[in-house]
């Protein structure tokens, strides 16, 4: 994703991003929203998994992930794991719950 302003143009297929674990495995993640925070790119993501139909539960995992460079024309993105950090841009990602169909 070149431009963060682009976001709500991406088509589905776009709404995957792939993240390498530090052991070198791959997880797949459905982008649902993104934003710029003091020069920097976050992702609000939740694991690309088949749900479970005997599970009726209304919960969800999210993650936020941040861009962290750039190698072999693939963006790196990293966890946010600092708590200062996270909180802040949670707050960004809450101000657009009620679109996400989150109940907070």
């Amino acid at each position: 994703m070149d431009n963060f302003d682009d976001f709500d143009e991406l088509e589905d297929e776009d709404l995957i991003v792939v993240v390498v674990d530090e052991d070198g495995v791959s997880h797949e993640y459905i982008i649902i929203d993104a934003v710029s925070h003091k020069g920097s790119n976050y992702m609000l993501v939740t694991p690309a998994t088949d749900e479970d139909e005997d599970d009726e539960s209304d919960d969800f995992e999210a993650h936020i992930i941040k861009e962290t460079g750039e190698e072999d024309d693939e963006i790196i993105y990293t966890l946010v794991d600092d708590e200062v950090e996270f909180n802040e841009v949670a707050a960004l990602f809450m101000e657009n719950a009620e679109d996400y169909g989150l109940e907070v």
